[in-house]
């Protein structure tokens, strides 16, 4: 049976799928900038690991525990009596771990493998040295020169003098690089320098008046001088927020973690902008040559995907590395697994797409099914993107181009095989309906036929036998066999009203009759 019917879409039908068009559009750019992101996403989101490592005083990737976390500290004691003092020399310790974090952080961000320890770490060293507060390590071995004291006091000039002294009670730290707080730090080289030069001028002095010994000690404490103002540097903090370390760890830890996760917003506004700008080049490219645009338009229309393009980028990189340290340090397994996959850089794509569908089925713009629909396709075409980015990356080994290419064509090909399933899916539901109603029909149908076939086969069970006797009967009369003519047409007309026919004429009296009168023959 051939149908006619020709299926078209309502107005509302077409703007509904071109809104969807867009939207998955933007889902798919939004996604293709999240993955071009993921080494950002990845290298902030482990320099900003080190300061929780920092904090909680242990490592739950590697299952390291480090002497002293900036949580440890804060527990110390502290005598009523001396409050002040003891928070400053416990600020100390908290300098000492907060730059541990920080120098390390910073080096992952720039791709040194040089890593920060405090000696108090290392075996080779043991606890509370009293030399050495840090030092640095690649590959395993300590890096030689750079070893390091630190220091937070309340009077630098009087702690450079008591390292300078040949008897100074802080002699031990000449050598070794001196770590100052941020604001003794200016000056401090200067500092060593003009005290190297007085000595020495005390030690002509001393000279001329024939005291030598005095004047070579002069001259070796000018040297120390000289090798201090070599040796001073910048710890990176001030007093003021090495108590503060020491105080409110946790937020401190917050704040470290905000200005990185910044750093890589800045970033990722850069990448952003970059794939937005690219994608929409493209398109517009596009629509101008097909007449769609002016080039006016699509001007325009390019500095506000790149500029929109941008602050995705920025909100991917800053939440994905926060969120990435976070998952990164967990004490569970399974979020640490995560950490290592391409979710922490979707997760602001995923709250925005989500988002959106949660306001259009909250809006009444949507049901309960095309809410799953939306989530399902969303979801199946992050995942793919995630996927293709890291073969992207490997077959194109070029930052965030291969990663890109492949986030887009997974985000795209995800689409079209979730479109297709789902369209398949359809249609098999749709035949299983159709399907349910073709065998009640044929049900019915067979029914039917197998009443006909009874009739059928009741009525030659009692009919074939009669009309083969009288048959036989006919052919007999036909032949001769019924010996006169009388006998035929009865043997006719009996087989005739058989076949429900009654002829005219019975007997050949009856024809004769009908020949000598004037009425008419029926046939």
């Amino acid at each position: 049976m051939e149908s006619n019917e020709n299926f078209t879409l309502s107005p509302s039908d077409s703007n509904q799928q071109q809104r969807d068009k867009v939207q998955i559009e933007s889902d798919r750019n939004r996604t293709v900038i999240a993955v071009a992101e993921g080494e950002i996403v990845e290298r902030f989101g482990n320099a900003s690991a080190e300061y929780i490592k920092s904090y909680r005083g242990v490592d739950n990737e590697t299952g390291q525990r480090f002497a002293k976390g900036l949580a440890d500290i804060a527990k110390h004691k502290v005598n009523p009596d001396y409050a002040t003092q003891n928070i400053k020399q416990q600020a100390g310790y908290s300098a000492e771990i907060a730059t541990t974090g920080r120098d390390n952080a910073e080096a992952i961000i720039n791709g040194d493998t040089v890593r920060t320890i405090r000696s108090d770490d290392l075996k080779e060293y043991g606890r509370n040295h009293n030399v050495v507060d840090r030092v640095k390590i690649q590959d395993g071995v300590i890096v030689e020169g750079s070893q390091s004291q630190m220091k937070f006091v309340g009077d630098r000039d009087q702690l450079l003098k008591n390292i300078a002294k040949d008897d100074g009670k802080f002699s031990r730290y000449r050598g070794v690089k001196l770590e100052l707080p941020s604001e003794q730090y200016e000056g401090a080289a200067e500092h060593c320098r003009q005290q190297a030069a007085d000595l020495r001028q005390k030690a002509i002095k001393a000279e001329a008046a024939g005291k030598q010994n005095v004047a070579d000690k002069l001259r070796r404490e000018a040297e120390n001088y000289d090798q201090l103002a070599g040796n001073v540097c910048d710890s990176g903090l001030t007093t003021r927020q090495a108590i503060f370390y020491r105080e409110h760890p946790r937020i401190a830890t917050a704040v470290d973690i905000a200005r990185t996760s910044h750093r890589a917003g800045i970033e990722g506004a850069k990448t952003g902008a970059a794939v937005g700008s690219a994608i929409s080049l493209v398109v517009n490219i596009f629509n101008i040559a097909q007449q769609k645009k002016t080039l006016g338009e699509a001007a325009e229309d390019i500095a506000v995907d790149t500029a929109k393009a941008a602050v995705v980028g920025y909100g991917t990189a800053f939440a994905g590395s926060a969120i990435k340290a976070g998952l990164q340090q967990s004490e569970k397994q399974a979020l640490r697994s995560i950490a290592g996959t391409s979710a922490p850089a979707l997760v602001v794509n995923i709250c925005l797409s989500l988002g959106v569908s949660i306001k259009r089925y909250v809006n009444n713009e949507i049901d309960e099914a095309q809410l799953l629909h939306e989530i399902g396709e969303k979801g199946a075409g992050m995942l793919s993107s995630g996927m293709m980015a890291a073969l992207g990356q490997v077959a194109i080994p070029i930052p965030v181009v291969g990663a890109a290419i492949g986030g887009m064509i997974g985000y795209t090909l995800s689409s079209i095989f979730y479109q297709s399933a789902l369209e398949a899916a359809r249609g098999a539901a749709l035949s299983r309906a159709r399907l349910a109603q073709i065998r009640a029909v044929e049900t019915e149908a067979r029914a039917c036929i197998a009443q006909q076939q009874a009739l059928l086969d009741e009525f030659i069970a009692r009919e074939i036998p009669q009309l083969h006797k009288d048959t036989q009967r006919l052919f007999k009369a036909i032949s001769g066999e019924a010996g006169n003519i009388d006998d035929l047409a009865f043997a006719v007309n009996d087989f005739a009203t058989l076949l429900g026919i009654q002829l005219q004429f019975q007997t050949m009296s009856e024809f004769e009759d009908f020949m000598d009168s004037d009425k008419p023959l029926i046939l």
